[in-house]
């Protein structure tokens, strides 16, 4: 008789929805994942808020060129000598995840912020895109 194991069900569960959309889960245990983003625009610009809790702000990498934004960072899981593990629901690995940017931004003058686990992103409009007051000339 074999015993039921309900996590070795959910990990045969996990690596089946992995193959099934192309990823792979590498065999040191290190995964990629996408960290959750909420992107919102104001009159002044674009405003990212990437939620990486546990990570190292040393860890992140932010660029920004051909209208591209883009943000790669690393939590590594370091699994403790003699520790047996049943179930690991954090998000552990590496990630790298892009946004376009339109003209109608300036990612010259992106500015960064890490706080409490969110990296805040701002990035202005350009001006040329800002509205501006056109004087009518009366003859």
């Amino acid at each position: 008789m074999v015993r039921f194991d309900p996590f070795r069900e959910i990990e045969e569960l996990q690596e089946r929805l992995f193959r099934n959309f192309g990823l792979t889960r590498p065999e040191n245990g290190n995964r990629t994942y996408a960290p959750l983003v909420d992107v919102m625009d104001d009159a002044q610009g674009l405003h990212f808020a990437i939620y990486l809790p546990g990570v190292d702000p040393n860890n992140v990498e932010l660029t920004a060129e051909n209208n591209t934004l883009s943000v790669k960072a690393e939590r590594p899981f370091n699994r403790p000598e003699g520790v047996q593990q049943y179930r690991l629901e954090g998000a552990y690995g590496t990630f790298a995840r892009s946004f376009t940017i339109p003209n109608t931004y300036d990612l010259s003058k992106v500015s960064a912020n890490f706080k409490h686990g969110v990296l805040y992103v701002d990035i202005p409009k350009a001006e040329a895109a800002q509205p501006r007051k056109i004087n009518v000339l009366v003859d």
